[in-house]
């Protein structure tokens, strides 16, 4: 039973990632587009019986996984915040130190001329007036005297400003200093956790049958692609400068069909191969058929225009500040990377290439490379 699914689940990547290459051999629009939908609706049959057919055992290695993964990637995440917080430290700390430096030798200046000025006496400063020999030795001493009285004022307020400094200097760099006591306790948590973790799912392993095993690999490898398509696109993210700035407000319906509507939202999903419960990073949109036209959801700067593992036929578009919207599944790309699109512009057309089990587009909203829920966007409420 095991080899079968085995079978089936290798049957189920084969027919996906092939959609575009069976799409370009018809010879007529129509075979196509018939073709395509019967191995659409053929994968989603062999998809459905993996999922039914997937032992408890694996689920439970898989889940054990999922969070290994996580884990460590947030592990990876906390290792450059501790280096960013000590850096930032190290700098507040130098800073520190000048500062604190000025601030005394400024202050003992001040009090060296205060301490001779009241030793003169008020009357210094009328006497160098009075013996002035003439106007314009009169003058001279005039402005002498007020660059000193000047020079006293602004000392005054350099010192206070740079005892500001101190106190503001002192409370960020304790502020920092919790905060990387934090962090280092979080990681370390999270390494100990990942290290239960991978235990466990060690233990569970060596339970499984040789069939189950080969599955089991066959999914991680899965997953390895998946990981590695997602740092593709996060560098992708911020690859093309744009001189636009998306400022909010509603984006683009991404087909230009009506009728469409949502298949899947975003957010806690059945993952379609793993069968296990785990994040949809995107919306799905159906009822569109092969070919529908996909368009920008705003003005921006394609970043990928390409196939892109599960996702298929793919573009990313950046619109600045940080946002970028990624569509996939496409049966044709119609743009490429580098060029300028504005709203409305057709970019793709509906398909199902990639990791897919019918004609669909995959739309996702990405802040500074991280998906988010794409609704706000559509509907003009992110803020």
């Amino acid at each position: 039973m095991i080899k079968k699914i085995i079978t089936i689940f290798m049957i189920f990547i084969i027919l996906a990632c092939s959609y575009s290459t069976i799409i370009i051999n018809a010879t007529t629009l129509g075979e196509q587009k018939q073709e395509a939908q019967e191995k659409a609706q053929e994968a989603e049959q062999e998809l459905e019986y993996v999922k039914e057919e997937l032992t408890s055992e694996i689920i439970k290695i898989q889940e054990l996984d999922d969070e290994i993964r996580k884990a460590e990637e947030d592990i990876a995440s906390l290792e450059t915040e501790l280096i960013e917080l000590q850096e930032r430290i190290d700098t507040i700390t130098l800073r520190l130190e000048k500062v604190e430096k000025n601030y005394i030798e400024n202050e003992e200046l001040l009090k060296q001329r205060l301490i001779v000025n009241y030793e003169a006496g008020d009357i210094t400063y009328l006497d160098m007036l009075m013996n002035s020999s003439n106007i314009i030795d009169f003058i001279s001493n005039y402005y002498v005297i007020e660059e000193i009285i000047k020079y006293d004022v602004e000392l005054l307020q350099q010192i206070e400003n740079e005892k500001q400094e101190v106190e503001n200097a002192k409370n960020e760099l304790n502020e920092k200093k919790s905060t990387l006591k934090v962090k280092k306790a979080k990681r370390e948590q999270l390494a100990l956790i990942t290290q239960n973790n991978k235990i466990i799912k060690e233990q569970n392993v060596e339970k499984l049958s040789n069939e189950e095993q080969q599955l089991q690999q066959k999914i991680n490898e899965y997953k390895q692609e998946e990981a590695r398509i997602e740092a593709l696109i996060k560098i992708a993210s911020n690859e093309y400068e744009y001189t636009g700035d998306y400022t909010g407000g509603v984006m683009a319906w991404p087909i230009a069909k009506s009728g469409t509507y949502i298949t899947s939202g975003y957010g806690i999903r059945e993952h379609p191969i793993q069968g296990i419960i785990k994040s949809h990073s995107g919306i799905d949109i159906g009822n569109a058929g092969f070919g529908a036209p996909v368009i920008a959801a705003s003005d921006g700067i394609v970043t990928m225009a390409g196939r892109y593992g599960g996702y298929g036929n793919c573009v990313m578009i950046n619109h600045g500040n940080g946002i970028s919207t990624l569509y996939g599944h496409g049966q044709t790309i119609l743009t490429e990377v580098g060029k300028e699109v504005k709203k409305g512009d057709l970019i793709m057309e509906v398909g199902s290439t990639g990791i897919s089990t019918g004609p669909h587009l995959h739309f996702e909203v990405r802040i500074n490379g991280s998906c988010t829920n794409p609704m706000p966007f559509l509907q003009g409420k992110t803020e």
